[in-house]
């Protein structure tokens, strides 16, 4: 494996199978996810197997695994869409996830399974030694990771900029380094997991095109696959789709750059070997399997690739220069923009040169790509230092086209004369012009009706305080109260919002900026 990676000529991408988060989190099998779901969805303990069984009728688990785990989840999802929108059990996630339902339409599993994995957050002990040699890869040594897991836990640890679904794969513009392509969804958006009979006709009819949009890591980069059975069939599709576009030198060439990590507790050191994987057209593709007992070994290998600069700051200077190279202004000028928030001091000492092409193509390329949850987070945190100008006019209009128009905006608008903003904006000011308008129906509804105004003290002290707090008659006076609550529930280094606290963001910024 070192000598391979030596005549590498770039860094490692690494693609993550469930068996990776099942070792650090103990994240569910695809099974005993649906188990779960059974578990809430059922009075008794035989609901799962009776929707086994009837899923076995139709299909054959052994031959046919996606097709018969696809129409399980379709078994229960039914039987859950039964009861999920009125029980009592279910009301707390249908409050928290009531946009996504009312106006995305959501499926109820897909929620009930973005809960359930986001509950998993311990790492379990014993693997100390293992994480600690992971997180020394994050800064140097690998590229970038593909996964089919929902869970966030490859993001807490690499910290790079994550592609959530298919359509951001396929649509947004790839650098390939210090980047995560999760292509079957994330849980901390549960509309973009694909789980059903009709999401992965979905995936069938764009695997060949994110297959196509894969093709060129593979060529350029040593490949591992971790956490997966070489079994899988999402996995064989997708080198399937490449061999096919490889002749026969290439393949040759690909095949000392792929490689298969299997875990086995009784491999006291590590053991190597070549693994021939063979098609249905006949076809075959041999690739080297790495067998060991300490993926310590492993990542301590890995980190012995290593880039000059930090992945991170490779990333934004390939961003910034396909940016230049963009435009066809010859007058444009760009500044990088190293991403300093993200990288140590020791990090920025061996940086050894800056970009010096004047200014500013990122400035009017980069506005554009801003996420809403920097948004929302500089609204509480004052901390996202944009020129407001660019924000205004490059990042609103597409990033409220992009969240259905739910999206903090009266810090920067309040700037501007209203006949300045562009149209869009414009648009979204006058359609969330009161506090009426930023809370759904039902919570209005329970506002109207309460027999006071509840305080902010009331409203903190019981149940559903994220709810209630929403339904508090805030003032330019009181609303800082508000903000220091915002401050204290998502911390800075750590951020994370929900449906409820982004209600409340939207609710601040309204009454302390408009």
């Amino acid at each position: 494996m070192k000598p391979l990676l030596n005549k590498a000529d770039a860094l490692s991408f690494l693609f993550i199978g469930s068996g990776f988060s099942r070792r650090y989190l103990n994240i569910p099998t695809w099974e005993d996810l649906l188990r779960h779901i059974a578990t809430i969805t059922y009075d008794d303990k035989y609901g799962f197997i009776r929707a086994e069984n009837e899923a076995s009728k139709k299909y054959n688990k052994d031959s046919n695994y996606n097709k018969y785990m696809t129409y399980l989840c379709d078994i229960i999802s039914d039987d859950l869409d039964k009861t999920w929108y009125t029980s009592d059990k279910f009301k707390d996630n249908r409050n928290k996830y009531e946009d996504l339902i009312l106006h995305q339409h959501v499926p109820p599993i897909k929620i009930e399974i973005s809960e359930y994995i986001n509950s998993f957050s311990e790492y379990l002990p014993g693997i100390e030694q293992e994480l600690e040699s992971l997180n020394k890869l994050s800064t140097h040594s690998i590229s970038g990771l593909i996964t089919t897991n929902y869970d966030n836990l490859l993001e807490r640890i690499f910290g790079y900029e994550t592609y959530t679904s298919q359509e951001e794969i396929l649509f947004h513009s790839k650098y390939d380094v210090g980047e995560i392509y999760k292509i079957h969804g994330s849980s901390t958006f549960p509309e973009s997991i694909l789980i059903s009979t009709a999401d992965y006709l979905k995936i069938e009819e764009k695997h060949k095109y994110i297959s196509a949009k894969l093709l060129t890591i593979f060529l350029e980069h040593p490949i591992f696959f971790i956490g997966y059975s070489i079994g899988d069939e999402d996995i064989r599709s997708i080198l399937n789709d490449i061999q096919i576009c490889l002749n026969t030198e290439q393949l040759k060439e690909i095949a000392n750059r792929l490689f298969y990590v299997v875990w086995d507790p009784d491999e006291e050191f590590y053991r190597e070997s070549k693994y021939t994987i063979t098609f249905d057209s006949g076809k075959s593709l041999t690739i080297r399997q790495i067998v060991l007992g300490n993926y310590s070994f492993l990542y301590d290998e890995l980190a012995q690739n290593k880039s000059k600069y930090p992945i991170k700051m490779l990333r934004h200077v390939k961003e910034d220069m396909y940016n230049l190279l963009l435009t066809n202004d010859p007058d444009q000028r760009m500044m990088l923009s190293l991403p300093s928030d993200n990288m140590t001091a020791e990090e920025l000492k061996k940086i050894e040169f800056v970009y010096g092409f004047g200014m500013m193509e990122r400035a009017k390329n980069g506005y554009r790509i801003v996420s809403t949850d920097e948004i929302y987070e500089d609204i509480i945190f004052d901390n996202g230092n944009f020129h407001n100008d660019l924000l205004v006019a490059e990042t609103l209009p597409y990033a409220l086209s992009k969240s259905g128009g739910f999206l903090p905006t009266r810090k920067y608008t309040s700037q501007f004369n209203f006949d300045e903003l562009p149209e869009a904006v414009k648009n979204n000011c006058l359609r969330f012009n009161s506090i009426q308008k930023i809370l759904s129906h039902s919570l209005w509804l329970k506002k109207s009706r309460l027999s006071h105004d509840k305080t902010f003290e009331e409203a903190l002290n019981g149940n559903e305080k994220n709810i209630n707090l929403a339904l508090v008659n805030y003032t330019k006076n009181s609303i800082e109260d508000l903000g220091g609550y915002l401050k204290t529930a998502l911390k800075e280094k750590n951020y994370k919002t929900n449906t409820d606290l982004r209600r409340l963001i939207r609710i601040y910024d309204f009454v302390k900026y408009s």
